[in-house]
């Protein structure tokens, strides 16, 4: 009997068609479309849905809720010599280029998961981000929380949780 309550319920989180619907791999708190980039989360809140396409090929992935994007990953495959804070300050001189203000810049370079994290404003004061850069042999994954400035610390605060999870594989 209890062989038959655990088909059906295997049979309740299948999709009809593999990869799409509610498919278990579809549900960003399950962490499997992160774990093919390298990394997991274990903190992603449930009413967060991908935003993105998932395939076997992923090199950025967008979620949020309401179909607004609030959090995207990109992954980039850099130099095994990388140093990440040389890596992130490269490329802030370009930032004010895009209509960025970098508001702050912290390197957490000895911590657990070493990150470098960049906060930024948006010129036009339409949109407020943190990025957050996590190395490690070669593989870079580039975080990036965004929201308008009304609601950007109650989404700040949630890509914080989510982040702070953050585990490599």
């Amino acid at each position: 009997m209890l062989n038959l309550v655990a088909l059906i319920f295997n049979l309740a989180l299948a999709a009809t068609h593999p990869l799409t619907g509610s498919s278990i791999i579809n549900q960003p708190r399950n962490s499997a479309a992160f774990s093919q980039m390298g990394f997991e989360l274990s903190s992603v809140p449930a009413n967060w849905t991908y935003h993105t396409p998932i395939d076997r090929h992923i090199a950025s992935l967008e979620l949020g809720t309401d179909g607004k994007t609030l959090l995207s990953f990109k992954y980039t495959d850099v130099s095994i010599k990388t140093q990440l804070e040389p890596y992130v300050r490269k490329y802030l001189r370009d930032y004010n280029q895009y209509g960025f203000e970098i508001t702050g810049l912290q390197s957490h370079a000895k911590a657990h998961v070493p990150t470098v994290i960049v906060d930024l404003k948006q010129k036009n004061k339409l949109n407020q981000s943190r990025q957050v850069f996590f190395y490690q042999q070669g593989k870079m994954i580039t975080a990036t929380c965004t929201d308008d400035p009304k609601n950007f610390e109650k989404t700040f605060a949630i890509c914080n949780q989510i982040l702070g999870s953050f585990k490599w594989k």
